[in-house]
């Protein structure tokens, strides 16, 4: 991905330098000219030259200090003008074309995961997805994450995970699993229940911040429900004292018959329908 976008900043930069050498080529062969026809002197045929390529106020009557000075407000004037459409331009291509693409990259998509909540937790759910080659939706609503993704090519939908719409935008329907990463007990309680609504057959797993938050999270359609924190202080000790039993497993709870495979199950609402036997 870098590669290319090196590739391509090395093709404009080319682009920019013939450009360029073209017009210096014209302004030499300009000038000769008027030192020739009009029989100018040297420096006045270029200052010509220069006002005409501008489209500066020139008048030769000036003194040299005030030529000069006409030519470098000619000049700013219109490199900043050339910086400003160029970031238009850009802006505006990135908004229809790449928000486009990335919805129909989004649209497209079955069986994959969506990630609600791009914080501490979030993020390393993200990362191990993508390094296990899974396809995956990221929401959140702040808008510097948001763009932060899309730049990097993440596939991500700016919103509140707890917005219908939202949701419906991530494809919530066609996902096999949810990661219910938000900041409260409250917000991700909320989210199972609304995930449930919208697809039944989904997987959800998250988080509890509390123990008494476990209970609440299972009736509202959690299959998976860890507590990082409480994980994390106890694996601490048990390193730093050099003990041997590790407490993680005690403290992911699962929803009886919920299965655990190494491999995410399929989504039930899009399995082929197998042929019977003949």
């Amino acid at each position: 991905m870098g590669h290319v976008k090196h590739k391509k900043i090395y093709l404009q930069f080319g682009k920019g330098v013939w450009l360029a050498t073209a017009l210096l080529i014209i302004a030499v062969i300009s000038t000769a000219v008027f030192v020739a026809v009009e029989k100018y002197g040297v420096s006045d045929a270029l200052y010509a030259v220069l006002c005409s390529i501008s489209w500066a106020h020139c008048s030769a009557a000036y003194a040299w200090p005030t030529k000069l000075i006409s030519l470098v407000m000619a000049f700013s004037t219109w490199t900043v003008l050339a910086v400003l459409m160029e970031s238009g331009v850009e802006s505006f291509m990135k908004i229809e074309f790449g928000g486009n693409r990335m919805r129909r990259r989004i649209d497209e998509m079955r069986q994959h995961v969506l990630v609600c909540g791009y914080g501490a937790l979030g993020k390393t759910v993200a990362e191990a997805l993508e390094n296990e080659g899974v396809d995956y939706v990221v929401i959140d609503q702040d808008p510097r994450i948001s763009a932060r993704l899309k730049d990097a090519g993440v596939p991500c939908v700016e919103g509140s995970a707890l917005d219908l719409k939202v949701l419906k935008e991530a494809g919530a329907d066609k996902a096999r699993l949810f990661i219910a990463a938000l900041g409260t007990d409250a917000d991700n309680v909320f989210l199972a229940l609304t995930a449930k609504e919208l697809n039944p057959g989904v997987m959800i797993a998250t988080r509890a911040f509390t123990e008494g938050a476990v209970a609440k999270l299972h009736r509202a359609g959690a299959d998976i429900i860890v507590m990082p924190e409480i994980i994390g202080g106890l694996e601490l000790a048990r390193e730093a004292l050099n003990l041997e039993e590790s407490h993680v497993q005690k403290l992911i709870s699962r929803r009886p018959g919920t299965f655990n495979p190494k491999k995410l199950p399929p989504n039930p609402k899009y399995q082929q329908p197998t042929q019977p036997p003949k």
